[in-house]
């Protein structure tokens, strides 16, 4: 959390000059008027306005840093505790500093009503530092607790995302490791073709896994590889239609159409009557479009759901 403005030496250099001056014109106009300034103007007292304005400020900002060091639980403890400790302090020093004036340097002792005048001046001041301070501490406060969501919610993504990437798919394995078995008695070609395409798209996920973007024409080939995969399962009932015309070098995140054709192939209904058409085409500049008709399962398979919707 940043550090406070009153601790900054910026503010307590400049801002007890500019408020003692403020200060010190305030006192000169109580019982007189504009036009009496130039005649009881006193250089010699604006500069005892000004250090007094710098006592109050500090004496402020060290009880402030002492109600901190007691870690009170209660916060409307510590804002009634941290404004009338500081006023009184702050008091306090300017009583101690006026007497001390007016006896050693001026040689009289200070008039009861002046002195007054500088108990509600500075009195005042204490407490609009204190509602100032308070303020900006609870802007600190409601904004680091912003940042921690927002670093949290940052940290669930990436991780969402790493899982994302480096989803293997097991059940796409295993399924393909039993069709296989099966083409190996029949067609010993067609079991060639299956592992080389479940090579081609293993292979693409593990070079990929650490990328956080390829190419559309990269994802395209897997996607055609896993799309031919399946048809070896599905009797090529699933068909593949794409119009990527010209988009071909903008960049994907890997692996994001293979899980989406995983998910809709696992959770549709797919025969010789009710083939499987995916479309891929853009619409504007903007988005890319998977299409197919609904043909939902009675049980939906919630691996790939999830892995979906991780995406």
């Amino acid at each position: 959390m940043k550090r406070a403005f009153i601790h900054n030496p910026f503010f307590r250099l400049i801002a007890p000059l500019l408020f003692g001056i403020m200060v010190y014109l305030l006192i000169l106009l109580v019982g007189n008027n504009l036009a009496d300034l130039t005649q009881i103007f006193s250089n010699e007292e604006l500069y005892v306005s000004i250090g007094l304005t710098f006592l109050s400020f500090e004496s402020l900002r060290f009880s402030i840093l002492m109600i901190r060091k007691f870690n009170i639980s209660s916060i409307r403890n510590q804002i009634i505790l941290s404004i009338s400790s500081g006023v009184i302090i702050s008091l306090m020093v300017i009583t101690f500093s006026l007497f001390a004036y007016f006896k050693w340097l001026v040689g009289f002792d200070i008039a009861f009503r002046e002195l007054i005048i500088f108990w509600v001046i500075f009195g005042f001041t204490g407490l609009l530092y204190n509602v100032l301070f308070l303020s900006n501490d609870y802007l600190l406060r409601e904004n680091t607790l912003l940042l921690e969501q927002e670093n949290k919610l940052k940290e669930k993504v990436e991780l969402d995302f790493l899982i994302f990437r480096n989803e293997l798919n097991p059940d796409l394995l295993y399924e393909s490791l039993e069709t296989l078995l099966t083409s190996l008695h029949l067609r010993s070609e067609a079991a060639e073709e299956q592992i080389d395409l479940l090579a081609d798209v293993y292979r693409y996920q593990l070079v990929n896994r650490k990328k956080e973007l390829v190419t559309l024409m990269e994802e395209l080939k897997a996607l055609q590889s896993l799309c031919t995969l399946l048809n070896h399962r599905y009797q090529n009932q699933i068909i593949l239609d794409q119009e990527m015309d010209g988009l071909e070098q903008h960049h994907v995140v890997p692996g994001s159409f293979l899980v989406a054709l995983d998910a809709v192939v696992r959770n549709t209904l797919v025969s010789k009557n009710t083939p499987l058409i995916v479309k891929l085409y853009p619409e504007g500049d903007d988005y890319l479009v998977m299409q197919h008709h609904l043909n939902d399962k009675l049980h939906l398979h919630q691996e790939s759901l999830q892995n979906f919707a991780r995406l």
